[in-house]
Order: C-alpha cells, then sequence, then structure tokens
C-alpha cells in the first residue's frame, strides 16, 4: 500500500483567451494638428457598444440625428422622479427614444460628425473661422518670412 497521497492529473488548463482590441473612439476635427487649441474643436465619435456610436463633444453633449446638440434626455416631469408606474415607463420611453436618436451605426456617426466639425464653436469662435484665421495668419507669416 502507498503511503504517497493521491496524485490526480491536473484538469486541463482552460484554453487562454487573448484580449479583444478595438478602436473605440474617433477624433474629428476641421483644424490641422499643429494649430493651438486645436483639441476646443474636437468632435468624439465613441463607441457604445452594439455597433452603436455616440457623436460627443465636451465629454457629455451629443449630437441627435437632427444636427442638434443635446446635453441628455429631459423627462417632462422635470427634476422630480417619476413615481407611478405609468410615468416610469413614459421616463423610460422617453429615454429610450432619446438614445435611438443619439447612437448610429459607425458609417453614420462618422458623417454626422464630419458635417458638424466646420459649426463647432468654441466662445464666439467656429472651427471654420478659427481655420481660416489660421491659414490667413500662417499666409502672413509665410510672406513676411
Amino acid at each position: 500500500m502507498s503511503t504517497a497521497p493521491d496524485q490526480q492529473t491536473p484538469a486541463a488548463a482552460p484554453q487562454e483567451r487573448r484580449p479583444v482590441v478595438r478602436p473605440t473612439r474617433f477624433s474629428v476635427n476641421l483644424l490641422p494638428e499643429d494649430v493651438p487649441d486645436r483639441e476646443l474643436f474636437t468632435i468624439t465619435v465613441e463607441h457604445r457598444g452594439s455597433g452603436r456610436y455616440r457623436v460627443i463633444r465636451d465629454e457629455l453633449c451629443s449630437l441627435g440625428a437632427d444636427g442638434k446638440w443635446s446635453w441628455g434626455y429631459r423627462w417632462p416631469g422635470g427634476d422630480r422622479e417619476p413615481v407611478t408606474d405609468a410615468e416610469q415607463d413614459d421616463y423610460h420611453a422617453g429615454r429610450d427614444a432619446w438614445i435611438a436618436s443619439h447612437q448610429f451605426d459607425l458609417e453614420t456617426a462618422l458623417r454626422l460628425a464630419e458635417q458638424a466639425a466646420p459649426h463647432v464653436r468654441v466662445m464666439r469662435t467656429t472651427a471654420a473661422q478659427a481655420l481660416a484665421d489660421y491659414l490667413a495668419e500662417t499666409e502672413h507669416t509665410d510672406r513676411a518670412d
């Protein structure tokens, strides 16, 4: 009789799973990379899951299918929480509709972001105006050399 403990064969190690790597954010900007403060005019297209993308500015402002920027769904009940089942249903239906109109397939999201890029406004200046100013300044500097 053996006094050695039972030696069990270890179960086969689970197959090693490699991490999934995918691009999830795209930067859209009318201005060349060497323009100072360029990042202020950046629009981001961000993956939201299930093949849907959101077009955003300032991390929270979303572009809708109508071309208007929105800070999020606003329930008609205002700041108070929905209380009744009917209010809960109304809130969730409205929020779902808002999400559906602010998330797109990648092609549509990129197209909308490109269309919006010249109109991004920082203070009173649009990206198109900032680009024109930059190009005029560059041209003036080139002539001075």
